[in-house]
């Protein structure tokens, strides 16, 4: 699938559980790093801190954190298609020279 924007990666991110938002006051300063660190180590979600201390703007976090949401973000259905879109990324950026030529 193809998204449109970050938003709409958001609301499937949302439908799939692989999105929590977080609406207590959270302090930017060491926590949010400790929520993401824990939610990390344990694959979780996605997190959205909608209420950040000192701050009106909310932070998304871990949006990249598992394989299937990369996988999710790059369109791609699961594992073995991203590996596919990967080996296809690596040959762009390392093309073989041409044979042949004199």
């Amino acid at each position: 699938m193809q998204y449109q924007d970050l938003r709409e990666f958001i609301t499937e991110l949302e439908k799939q559980g692989e999105l929590k938002r977080i609406s207590t006051l959270v302090d930017a300063n060491l926590e949010i790093t400790e929520i993401c660190r824990r939610t990390l180590d344990k694959q979780g979600p996605a997190l959205l801190f909608e209420n950040v201390k000192g701050s009106n703007i909310p932070v998304l976090a871990n949006l990249f954190g598992t394989t299937r949401r990369v996988a999710m973000a790059m369109g791609q259905e699961d594992l073995a298609s991203l590996r596919e879109l990967g080996k296809l990324l690596a040959e762009l950026k390392q093309p073989e020279p041409p044979k042949g030529l004199k």
